[in-house]
Order: C-alpha cells, then structure tokens, then sequence
C-alpha cells in the first residue's frame, strides 16, 4: 500500500486560523485528540487531495459552498452541513467555484474514534445536514478556540466535546437511517417475541419463519431499527435474566444457564464473562458481598 499522499493549495486569508496539536501520551492512550484544527476563510484555488493519512476530519460548512469527493462519489456542501470522513481514503475537496468557502474543521483521532466513524458511515453518505438548534457549530468553534488558549485542562476538555459531537453525529445518522416513524411493527414484534420466548431454543430461521419475512431482511431491519442484531439482542435478553436470577436465588450455575435458554453451561460461562468482563460466580459474589 502507498504510504500518506497529499496535494494542495494552501489559499485562505490572514486572519484564517489553523492550530497543529501535539497530544500528550496520555490523550493518544485514552482519550479523543485533535491532531489539527482551524477556521478557514478560502480564497480561489483552494484545494485538498489526499489519502493514507491516520487521521478523521469534521468539516463544517459555515458559509459559501463546498464539494467533496469521497468513495468514488460526488457531494455538495452547503451551509449547515458537515462531512465526516476517514483520512486513510482517497479524499478531494474544495469550494464549489471560485466563490470563499468558509469553514471550521477538526482532524483527530483516539479512544473509539473508529467505531465511531464505522457507526456514522453505515448510514451510507459522509454529508449531514444539521439542524437548527445542532450543538456541532458551537462545539467546534470551542475545540479551535481551547487550543489557542492550552491550558493544562485542554486535552480533557476537548476530549469531552470530541464525544458531544460525535454522539450528536450519530443520533443524526440514525434519524436519516430510518424514514419511518417508531419501530416497525415487525421490528417491535419480533423484539416482544424474543422478550417472551428467551428461554426456548430459538434461530433467526425459525423467527422469521413465524413471521413469514426472509431472514435476511429480518436480521437487516433489527440492526438498523434496534442498533443490535436479532442474536445479540436475544443474548443480552438472556444475560439479562441471568443476572437477575444470580443475585436473587441460590440456584446453580448450570441451572440458571439452562433456565435463559442455553443449555451448554460452558457456552453461557463465556457469553457471561464477554459481556459482564466476569464469570457468573464473580458477578454473584460481588453483588452478595
């Protein structure tokens, strides 16, 4: 793989701002980091084209237009929008003509970031359109003018607004995710069904079965309405349970794991331990201690 590429012109006014950060080890190990920031002003000529560069960038479109080429697609960025892209993609963008483009921009990295961006881009588009009461604006203004005045509170402080903006980020890709309003009345069955009938043993194949709906549309519609798959969700149900029943009653291990539905106790040990970072006998233990 090429390592990092990159053109450009370098063309915005005077009084544009750009800050290069340098994070300390101890943000780059646990928390959100910018790497740059900045507020620019274009000027005609102005361009970026790059990729292979560890890095995710928010733009926001405060005034005049812009346009992104992202994936092998087109977009138009107009006021009160924003991109947010994976640096390591191939990535060009500049103003829509030779009209100023003004925006406010972060690079950073850290913590969940990946997940993050991985999160936001299942939506499938990198452009939101903000709504009028959006944080974001504020949010990223706050990140550029806190490196200009570093204190020994910066990197906390902006690590908090990186997750404040992200988090608005995703809840706005999740609207655009669904056009319907609620659950679907599939969806919501489906999840009632599972509620009801844990304890039995039950496949994707025979729940969509019951329902009469492909599995696969099933399983698709779940994740994007519930935010789980249907297997997790009937996981979490079940571990659920399990928790209550391991605080509440005497009963055995292998009798609580066959009474939520699985019937390998080694199986429930392991789904246990994965989602609760303890065995069932330490759960127990910490909760009657």
């Amino acid at each position: 793989m090429r390592g990092y590429q990159e053109k450009a012109a370098h063309a915005w006014t005077n009084d544009s701002v750009r800050i290069i950060a340098t994070p300390s080890t101890f943000a780059k190990q646990h928390l959100y980091y910018v790497q740059e920031a900045g507020i620019f002003q274009t000027e005609p000529g102005y361009f970026t084209e790059r990729e292979n560069l560890d890095s995710y960038l928010i733009v926001y479109t405060a005034a005049g237009r812009g346009k992104l080429k992202y994936g092998g697609k087109a977009y138009d960025a107009a006021p009160g929008q924003l991109f947010f892209i994976d640096c390591r993609r191939h990535q060009y963008y500049a103003p829509d003509s030779n009209d100023s483009w003004h925006l406010v921009w972060i690079h950073f990295h850290g913590s969940s970031s990946p997940a993050y961006y991985e999160r936001y881009a299942a939506a499938g588009t990198p452009l939101a359109t903000l709504p009028e009461d959006s944080r974001i604006p504020a949010l990223l203004l706050d990140i550029v003018e806190l490196h200009q005045q570093k204190t020994v509170q910066t990197e906390l402080s902006v690590s908090r607004a990186i997750v404040d903006v992200l988090t608005e980020l995703l809840q706005l890709a999740s609207d655009r995710e669904s056009t319907e309003i609620g659950l679907p009345s599939t969806v919501a069955a489906v999840m009632n069904y599972y509620d009801r009938h844990y304890a039995e043993r039950l496949t994707l194949d025979g729940v969509a079965a019951r329902f009469a709906i492909d599995k696969y549309h099933l399983a698709k519609s779940f994740k994007r309405h519930t935010g789980f798959s249907p297997n997790d969700y009937l996981i979490n149900i079940r571990i659920t349970r399990a928790k209550e029943l391991l605080r509440f009653t005497d009963r055995t291990v292998a009798e609580i794991a066959v009474s939520v539905g699985i019937d390998n106790v080694s199986h429930f040990i392991n789904l246990f331990r994965q989602r609760q970072t303890s065995t069932p006998l330490a759960y127990r233990k910490l909760w009657r201690s």
